[in-house]
C-alpha cells in the first residue's frame, strides 16, 4: 500500500465508493457532491491514496465512440467534453490542470458480410449523434495503413 492510511472519520456513510480511480471517487463521488439534492456523506475506499497505481493510471485512457447505441455514444462524448473542459466544470479553478485529448481512433475490422453489415448499422447510429466515424474498404485500409495485412477484410 502506498500513501498514508487514513481511518474513516465517521461511523456511518450514506454512500461508500470502492476504488478511487476515474470510475470511482473521481466520478461518482464528485457528481454526488455536486448534486444539490444529495445531502449525504461519502466514503471513498482506495488502497493507493496517491492514486499513482490506481486502475486509471494503468490504462491508455481511451474514450471510444464506436458503440451501437446512442446512449453509450453520448456518454463517451460527454466524458470527452468533461476532460477537455475540466477546469470549467471545476469552477474555473486555475489549480485544475488543462487536459488535452489526442484523437487516434479505433479500427474495427470485419472479415464477413455479417460483421460488415453490423459495422454499417453501427456507423449510422454513430453519425446520427455526431461521432466522426468512417467506413473503409480493405483496399482503403491498405492505402492508409500499408503495414496491415487486410487480405481477408471486407470493411473497417
Amino acid at each position: 500500500m502506498t500513501g498514508n492510511l487514513q481511518s474513516p472519520s465517521m461511523k456511518h456513510y450514506d454512500v461508500v465508493v470502492i476504488g478511487g480511480a476515474i470510475m470511482g471517487a473521481s466520478s461518482v463521488a464528485w457528481y454526488l457532491t455536486e448534486n444539490p439534492d444529495f445531502n449525504g456523506n461519502i466514503l471513498v475506499v482506495e488502497r493507493d491514496l496517491t492514486y499513482a497505481q490506481c486502475s486509471t493510471g494503468h490504462t491508455n485512457s481511451c474514450i471510444r465512440q464506436q458503440f451501437s447505441t446512442e446512449l453509450n455514444i453520448k456518454i463517451s462524448q460527454y466524458a470527452a467534453d468533461f476532460i477537455k473542459n475540466i477546469r470549467c466544470y471545476m469552477g474555473g479553478d486555475a489549480r485544475v490542470l488543462k487536459l488535452d485529448i489526442q484523437n487516434f481512433g479505433y479500427m474495427y475490422l470485419a472479415n464477413t458480410e455479417g460483421s460488415a453489415d453490423q459495422l454499417r448499422r453501427n456507423q449510422i447510429v454513430q453519425k446520427n449523434v455526431g461521432a466522426a466515424t468512417q467506413l473503409m474498404s480493405g483496399e482503403a485500409v491498405t492505402r492508409t495503413y500499408p503495414f496491415y495485412n487486410v487480405d481477408d477484410i471486407i470493411l473497417a
